[in-house]
């Protein structure tokens, strides 16, 4: 059958790829890391994961800003496996921890959210220690 339009790739045919953008440690980054992200995104046609890549990632890297005191890194790798791979490295060693969660408070709710949103979610000590990573995957529904 032939179509009349040119056929976009499909996740099977995305190639994997990776970017990393250091983040000062500045709250405003936080929105130049997600538009940053959501070019990548865009430029793969994996537009459908956008929504919650940019939410994982804002908490992940706000978590990085309030709770640290240097930069930070966010890393997006796409898989063969077809599975989007968003990763924050920051100074703290520390593994992030649940915090209690007042009903109307603004605070507390970040790795709720990995819970709840990423179809997988972690985190390591980086190699020498001094340092961690917080990653969550998510793929195309």
């Amino acid at each position: 059958m032939l179509l009349p339009f040119p056929v976009k790739e499909t996740a099977e045919r995305i190639e994997p790829f990776e970017y990393s953008l250091l983040v000062p440690h500045d709250a405003r980054a936080v929105r130049v890391a997600r538009t940053t992200l959501r070019a990548a995104l865009l430029a793969h046609e994996l537009g459908e994961l956008i929504g919650r890549a940019e939410l994982l990632a804002n908490e992940m890297l706000t978590n990085a800003i309030v709770h640290t005191s240097g930069t930070a890194e966010l890393s997006l790798w796409w898989s063969e496996w077809r599975v989007l791979r968003v990763t924050v490295r920051d100074n703290c060693p520390r593994p992030p921890t649940p915090r209690a969660v007042r009903p109307y408070g603004e605070n507390g709710r970040g790795l709720r959210l990995l819970q709840a949103l990423a179809d997988r979610w972690g985190h390591a000590p980086s190699p020498g220690g001094g340092a961690k990573s917080v990653w969550c995957e998510i793929s195309r529904a």
